[in-house]
């Protein structure tokens, strides 16, 4: 099977090109929508008391959006920031798509912030998600932090997208340099790039294919952009190495590249069918967080390996003649020193490996591992205002920010709501402070 796919690759090189081509438009010009399906959640692990709790939680019936504002950096009791706020939650109440609006609950720690819920209705949950969050943004008296629900979603959506984005920028002109350093000329240079956009793109594609049936987490595209150049970086280096010395035995461009796809070509495919298998082992977990980090990691995978067999191949025999041949190695090269060095004394290199090993490990003594939070996202991202105003003034409600959290939550502070005439009055204490209601 291998040699019928990388055969036709090479006697129809023309047409695989135009093949991935097609695959790469649609790829990059649907899968980029991925983006805006994605999600932060990680759930607590199936088993566990706290996944039963949710799950019983959600047998009760669908859990609602909400949103979740702080509005701080001033006395609670503050006249104006009452007036404001009272003022602001009578429009929000009106707004569409709202379901419910909690009354506002005073800071118990600090007394200079106040925190409101907004229910949303599933269907309208964007749309009005968007326009709770530019009226709470207009009150002036005091600072205003606004998001979760599907603001959080889309934040970290489009931090993913800007990640990636980032990420491209900054390696592909090192990982270009350090290929014209190894081949000395841009065309080879360039095709182990050409093999990792390709496995980006696919797996984009692949990925929002996905999303129409599952979950997606965010994380996912990490994992998809970084094994996406690495190993096609990583597989396209051996075929183009192995094809430049082919080409200095015989300098015929077909059959170089015959050469190439029947011995570089098998190590390529077993080394992905052996990553591949080894990422499924992930997609039986029922975490999406989880699960797609084996979804993608296969899906690059295998895109990466077919590019690897199929693509590559057709280049080389459209361009091979453009890529110089290898020089001649003399036999006591850098690695055949090391070779020999090591078979000389394997037990002290034994030794001194393993003590490098555990000097590089020791940080691991102090590792401490926890779930995605928002401090993850820029200081200037809304989720992560709301957590940081929430860490400061409700600490025991950081929990929250999450992709839809539970509305409304647990009022932090025993309080007495009433309404009359569209206005709220409300009061509320604790310990040795009062807090008075404001005006109507």
């Amino acid at each position: 099977m291998l040699t019928s796919v990388t055969g036709f690759a090479i006697r129809r090189p023309r047409i695989v090109v135009v093949a991935w081509i097609l695959a790469l438009v649609a790829g990059f010009g649907i899968g980029i929508g991925v983006f805006g399906r994605l999600t932060g959640e990680i759930s607590s692990g199936s088993g566990t008391e706290s996944a039963r709790g949710q799950d019983r939680i959600e047998s009760t019936g669908p859990e609602q959006p909400a949103i979740t504002a702080v509005v701080h950096g001033k006395p609670a009791d503050d006249p104006a920031v009452l007036s404001e706020v009272d003022a602001a939650l009578t429009d929000v109440r009106a707004i569409p798509g709202v379901v419910e609006v909690s009354p506002p609950q005073p800071s118990a720690r600090t007394g200079e912030a106040l925190i409101v819920s907004v229910s949303l209705r599933s269907e309208d949950e964007t749309e009005a998600a968007d326009a709770v969050a530019e009226r709470l943004h207009e009150i002036s008296a005091a600072e205003v932090a606004v998001s979760g629900g599907p603001l959080t979603e889309a934040e970290f959506g489009t931090q993913a997208q800007e990640d990636v984005q980032r990420a491209e920028m900054l390696t592909t002109p090192v990982v270009l340099v350090l290929l014209l350093l190894i081949f000395g000329g841009l065309i080879a240079a360039g095709l182990p790039l050409l093999i990792a956009i390709a496995g980006v793109g696919g797996t984009f594609g692949i990925l929002y294919a996905f999303s129409e049936v599952t979950d997606v987490s965010v994380y996912a595209i990490q994992v998809t952009t970084m094994l996406a150049v690495g190993l096609g970086v990583d597989y396209a280096l051996l075929m183009v190495n192995r094809f430049r010395e082919e080409r200095a035995i015989d300098p015929d461009v077909r059959a170089a590249a015959t050469r190439t796809a029947a011995s570089a070509g098998r190590t390529v495919f077993f080394a992905g069918l052996t990553v591949a298998l080894a990422l499924a082992g992930l997609v039986v977990f029922s975490d999406p967080f989880l699960r797609s980090m084996g979804f993608a990691g296969m899906a690059v995978v295998l895109v990466d390996m077919l590019a690897a067999l199929t693509l590559l191949p057709a280049l080389l025999v459209l361009l091979g003649r453009r890529i110089k041949p290898a020089k001649p190695q003399a036999a006591g090269g850098f690695f055949a020193r090391v070779a020999r060095g090591v078979q000389r004394r394997p037990l002290g290199t034994m030794l001194v490996t393993t003590a490098a090993l555990l000097f590089v490990a020791l940080p691991a003594l102090d590792l401490r591992l926890g779930l995605g939070d928002p401090r993850m996202l820029p200081a200037d991202a809304g989720t992560r205002q709301l957590y940081d105003a929430l860490a400061t003034h409700y600490p025991e409600e950081t929990h929250l920010i999450r992709s839809r959290p539970s509305p409304p939550f647990p009022p932090p502070i025993p309080a007495s709501p009433r309404y009359a005439s569209g206005s709220l009055v409300w009061t509320a204490s604790r310990g040795s402070r009062q807090y008075p209601s404001p005006p109507t």
